[in-house]
């Protein structure tokens, strides 16, 4: 649905709660809001669930890194980036040819014992990536023997605010714009305290 076919259905929806009028502005915020809570809930369920990765496809993006090997990415140079999807790069193999590998995350409190452990060790047959902030900047750092050429990240990016004035309809799927209205509507509810209709809009919520 368009932005203002959203914000019909808030009124709609506030209105059923004899709840004081929000206007657009506040709507637009409330929308903006309940978008961020629909992807951060649903990302962890990306890789597991039809239904979520369909609502979620339109926020699926890439980043090519070329030929040049890379140890790491600054995440702080991608102004949408919001969670990991899956990262890859080009390693040689022992032929001298290349190959392309998956690098998985790595947990930070394995990351020593790995390197320690023969049978777990990462390298460039057992790639792996942990992520940390260092002097200010989010970064990706790839760990292995040699640096992965052809890198590409696969990310999930934060969805850009809509707007009524502006004409700036969700980038979520269409299948999910329901549930974000009652979202924000729940937040809304929540705002003013309306305790009776915050409960039925937050059951609401629970179903879909």
């Amino acid at each position: 649905m368009t932005i203002t076919q959203m914000h019909e259905l808030c009124d709609l929806l506030i209105d059923k709660a004899n709840a004081p009028w929000f206007n657009d502005d506040e709507k637009d915020k409330f929308i903006n809001l309940a978008q961020i809570e629909f992807v951060d809930s649903s990302y962890r369920l990306f890789e597991y669930n039809e239904e979520v990765r369909e609502k979620l496809l339109p926020l699926v993006k890439s980043s090519a890194y070329g030929a040049a090997p890379i140890s790491s990415i600054n995440l702080n140079l991608i102004n949408d980036f919001r969670y990991v999807l899956s990262l890859r790069g080009n390693y040689k193999d022992s032929c001298g040819g290349v190959v392309t590998r998956a690098i998985p995350p790595i947990q930070l409190d394995d990351e020593v014992r790995n390197q320690l452990d023969p049978f777990n060790i990462n390298d460039d047959l057992n790639p792996g990536y942990t992520q940390e902030n260092k002097f200010g900047a989010n970064l990706i750092e790839i760990i292995s023997t040699s640096n992965p050429t052809d890198v590409l990240l696969k990310y999930l990016k934060t969805p850009v605010d809509v707007s009524k004035d502006l004409n700036i309809n969700c980038e979520l799927s269409v299948s999910s714009h329901e549930e974000v209205v009652n979202i924000a509507v729940r937040k809304m509810l929540g705002n003013i305290q309306d305790q009776f209709g915050y409960q039925v809009q937050t059951q609401e919520s629970k179903t879909q």
